[in-house]
């Protein structure tokens, strides 16, 4: 199935919107001239693209931890990756240099600038390195800059951040947006009242009301609000870093001053509200400590869904409960403790394997999955591949018999990946008597008191898909795979 074409990748990324030069649409457009002009083939899954962040840090970059993904693949879905810059792939010298050196090393991939062409040899790798290690300065005294204006403004009670519910950013200030503001103010009212905050944020939702970027309310956006001064009529902003605002303590060098906008919230309001987060913040953290809930094994865990919302149950004390109506995104509450819970499931499967009314579903094995999406990988690249011989024929540079040969190549190729992913299906029908003959030991052991309760999830993790749990029936559903 080998071709001469190249097929290459894009990686385009902006830091802002206002900059012209660096827009995606521009990138993209000298990105697919170069392509075009130097026999690459680039098709439309092999775009990647970060908008508005900043190229510091690779983590924080989706786009970009996507495409590292997709080079990793086998065989490689392509052979370059082409950027505007150098300074576009990374801007951290560091992460520069291991992600090409990853790239080149196991899989054979370079990164091209086409607006830095570099000459071949071991000058041109220098080349590189002095533009990195330029752009990487750049950055750096960039940011210094940026945090140092913005530090300028906060001491003078100008906003540094994005507007918060109940503002909008106008003229370079916050303007209060009356109907956010009222919500706001009920926001404080309810809790200040007693009003825990899950039952605020089902308020929320139950009325229609969404946060500032659209998403439902859950228990962290009602506790921003009602830890941020911004209300109050200040600007809050640390320079030496993101601040945890669900926590109680900020980091050193936080500025809280006086702001220029207007209070939505006043300041007797505001003290109230955090005296009783304090009270709030204490007894959450006194239920389970987070490294201690993390390591938590239960029989049923990560098994178990919600019949209203489709959200796993997570444990909560002795009980489970709908992981989504705990943050207040489910309406509805199903919780029930973890023993009656285990038991109705483990009945609800001795009865299922006894009558042999089972719900059984194909799950594809790790292996084959992977040569699936090898083979998939394949079919889009004949795809791409096929798409060329077209462009080439309409352009002139093939004839109508050399197009006709490639066409043929390509339809042979193709239809060997098909006759090669039909033969990876499963069958779909399973026979239930032998299903249950193969698991009944199993059923027993879970049964069994000397084993623990990671122990039967491992084992209940071996034939079951997931259990469905019915709150209104006291009925567990339970959906068995191969």
């Amino acid at each position: 199935m080998e071709n001469d074409l190249k097929i290459c990748a894009a990686y385009i990324r902006v830091s802002t919107h206002d900059q012209e030069e660096y827009s995606p649409d521009s990138q993209l457009k000298l990105i697919r001239d170069y392509a075009r002009k130097n026999g690459y083939v680039l098709p439309e899954e092999f775009v990647f693209q970060d908008d508005g962040i900043s190229g510091r840090t690779a983590e924080k970059r989706p786009g970009f931890m996507r495409m590292i993904a997709t080079a990793k693949e086998k065989p490689r879905p392509f052979e370059t990756i082409l950027v505007w810059k150098f300074s576009r792939f990374a801007r951290n010298q560091e992460e520069s240099v291991v992600y090409k050196s990853l790239l080149k090393k196991e899989n054979g991939i370079d990164v091209v600038s086409i607006s830095e062409p570099l000459m071949e040899g071991p000058f041109g790798g220098l080349i590189e390195r002095i533009i990195e290690w330029f752009d990487a300065f750049y950055s750096a005294n960039l940011g210094a800059e940026v945090r140092r204006g913005m530090t300028e403004r906060a001491s003078r009670g100008l906003p540094v951040s994005v507007a918060p519910l109940g503002y909008t950013y106008r003229d370079k200030a916050f303007v209060v947006i009356p109907e956010e503001a009222a919500t706001v103010r009920a926001i404080y009212q309810d809790f200040i009242n007693g009003v825990p905050i899950i039952a605020i944020a089902k308020k929320l939702n139950s009325q229609g009301i969404r946060t500032k970027r659209g998403g439902p309310w859950e228990n962290r956006t009602v506790r921003y609000i009602l830890t941020n001064p911004v209300y109050t009529g200040k600007v809050r902003w640390c320079r030496e870093g993101a601040n945890d605002y669900h926590c109680s303590t900020l980091l050193e060098g936080t500025m809280i001053v006086d702001g220029e906008h207007e209070a939505i919230i006043s300041q007797e309001d505001f003290d109230r509200a955090q005296q009783r987060m304090e009270d709030y913040l204490k007894r959450y953290k006194g239920t389970a400590p987070k490294a201690q809930r993390q390591e938590v094994s239960r029989m049923l865990q990560g098994l178990v869904k919600c019949s209203a919302c489709g959200g796993t149950l997570s444990f909560t004390g002795t009980g489970m409960n709908c992981v989504q109506y705990v943050h207040g995104k489910c309406r509805v509450s199903h919780y029930i403790t973890v023993k009656k819970l285990e038991e109705l499931a483990l009945n609800s499967i001795e009865e299922q394997m006894s009558s042999l009314e089972l719900s059984i579903i194909p799950r594809q094995r790790p292996d084959l999955e992977v040569e699936r999406q090898r083979l998939e990988q394949l079919l889009k690249r004949e795809e791409a591949v096929l798409g060329r011989y077209k462009e080439a024929y309409a352009a002139g540079v093939d004839s109508l018999e050399e197009y006709r040969a490639h066409k043929a190549a390509s339809g042979k190729r193709t239809g060997e990946i098909l006759k090669a992913l039909d033969s990876l299906q499963q069958p779909t029908e399973v026979d239930p008597a032998a299903f249950a003959e193969k698991h009944r030991e199993v059923v027993r052991a879970l049964k069994d008191g000397n084993l623990t309760d990671q122990e039967k999830n491992q084992l209940l993790r071996g034939f079951v898909d997931h259990m469905v749990f019915y709150k209104d029936t006291k009925k567990v559903e339970v959906v068995y795979y191969v």
